[in-house]
């Protein structure tokens, strides 16, 4: 049967008969589960919901779907497990992802949230190995424990500095920059949960702020006491130096200018009535992909505000944990209908990155409209791991154009790899790899290192005239 007649519309609304019958399923949840703390419920009841009557007849609606994972490989039964879990996970997931596609003929994205507490090296490689190949980006996640603004500043400091050796959090630009989204462990933003063994820094949010933080997206997190007042919304949050600085905001706005310290991208909270439960884009084993969510996804209504048309879906995930779940026939046909319901006329659909889709938030803020496609990367370009991939520690100097710079930081065999590039790969003993372009050719080409080097260039990509410029 066609997921056409199994997958039920995700704006049809339940019934007054139903939604009376689900009150006391409901009302048990939500005291069973502690899941109206944070005060959010009035800023709900305020909002509207997402309502496709409010539009224009023949205006296209844009929805923004965003996975924001909280990869967290085990330890336990040690380095070498972890990373071949990694690699196993990864293969499954592009296995999935590639049966999938949006408006633009982009797969899934996935954001990996990575948990610098446990820094594997060989875990991030094999995520920026997924990255390179087209399926996400990794930024910063933390589980951290009675810090203060200046350990929790470094902390952050030298765990970018150890990203960016992998290719991530490192733009990938002429002058590349240290920028990065972050998830709180525990939900504990800026010690929003009021415990020390949580955080400890209650001046979190001017620490990501100086650290080179874009944007928060741990929110909504139900049942946590750290789930802020504001829900169903993009805002800015502003560092008052106590616990919980983000429990109020001033939502991002087109035409306003930003205000506060930090933005805080945050996931829809809605009541499913159908179901008798809350809705908050949670991707788990207790809370399972299903077609039948992409209502309770949909009626947050998340958007900049006087955007309407640009919806944003977030979900969030701990999937290395609830792989069984996130892995599955459920979250393949979770995509399909997505793709059924939100990728026809007069929806379109986006599959996002957490960078992409801050980039489509600050460009509606500016005034930007029309398709969001064109706003992937209006502010922050994509990571360095996006367009070039290493196998041993490195780092990005350049990237235009016209020009890569790249250094291997450690000695031994190296493989580069560049996309979409008439240089597509060096081997060897390389230390430092300079390449120069002009209209699709390679120009010049400067490697250091010990050779003998293997060059692989893309037919008619100029290798002659660039193999004389070989330093060994």
């Amino acid at each position: 049967m066609s997921l056409h007649l199994t997958s039920p519309d995700p704006e049809m609304r339940a019934s007054w008969s139903r939604t009376l019958s689900r009150l006391p399923l409901l009302a048990y949840r939500a005291l069973r589960w502690r899941a109206l703390r944070g005060g959010w419920l009035p800023e709900y009841l305020r909002r509207r919901r997402f309502d496709r009557r409010s539009f224009a007849p023949g205006q296209t609606i844009d929805v923004m779907v965003l996975t924001a994972d909280h990869y967290e490989p085990a330890k336990r039964f040690g380095d070498a497990a972890a990373v071949e879990s990694v690699r196993s996970w990864c293969a499954a997931y592009e296995k999935m992802a590639r049966k999938h596609g949006d408006a633009d003929g982009r797969p899934p994205q996935h954001t990996w949230f990575y948990r610098y507490d446990y820094p594997n090296r060989d875990c991030v490689q094999a995520l920026s190995e997924s990255v390179f190949r087209g399926f996400g980006e990794v930024e910063f996640h933390l589980h951290h424990d009675h810090d203060t603004h200046e350990t929790m500043a470094a902390t952050l400091r030298d765990g970018v500095n150890w990203f960016g050796r992998c290719g991530a959090m490192r733009t990938a630009e002429e002058r590349p920059r240290q920028l990065f989204g972050y998830v709180a462990g525990n939900s504990a933003l800026d010690n929003g949960a009021r415990d020390d063994s949580l955080s400890g820094c209650d001046t979190e949010i001017s620490a990501l702020r100086d650290a080179g933080c874009y944007a928060d997206f741990t929110f909504p997190s139900l049942g946590s006491p750290a789930q802020p007042r504001k829900c169903n919304t993009h805002y800015y949050a502003t560092e008052d130096g106590r616990p919980k600085s983000y429990h109020n905001g001033v939502d991002v706005e087109v035409g306003r200018a930003p205000s506060g310290d930090l933005l805080l991208f945050q996931g829809p909270i809605t009541v499913d009535w159908h179901m008798g439960g809350m809705e908050d884009g949670a991707l788990e084993n207790s809370s399972r992909p299903h077609p039948r969510r992409l209502a309770g996804l949909l009626a947050g209504n998340v958007h900049v505000t006087g955007r309407p048309e640009w919806i944003f879906v977030k979900t969030h995930t701990h999937a290395m944990q609830n792989r069984d779940s996130f892995l599955s026939a459920d979250m393949d046909a979770m995509y399909e209908a997505m793709e059924t319901w939100w990728n026809r006329p007069p929806f379109r659909l986006h599959y996002v990155t957490a960078r992409e889709a801050y980039n489509i938030v600050k460009a509606a803020e500016a005034g930007c409209s029309g398709d969001p496609n064109d706003y992937r990367d209006y502010l922050i370009p994509p990571p360095a791991n996006r367009v070039v991939s290493c196998n041993l520690p490195w780092l990005l100097h350049s990237y235009t154009p016209e020009r890569i710079h790249v250094e291997v930081l450690q000695e031994g065999p190296a493989r580069l790899e560049f996309a979409g590039r008439p240089l597509r790969s060096i081997a060897g003993r390389v230390r430092e790899v300079e390449a120069e372009f002009h209209d699709g050719e390679l120009i010049g080409l400067r490697i250091e290192g010990e050779g003998p080097f293997e060059v692989d260039c893309s037919e008619g990509a100029g290798m002659e005239s660039a193999r004389a410029a070989y330093a060994t």
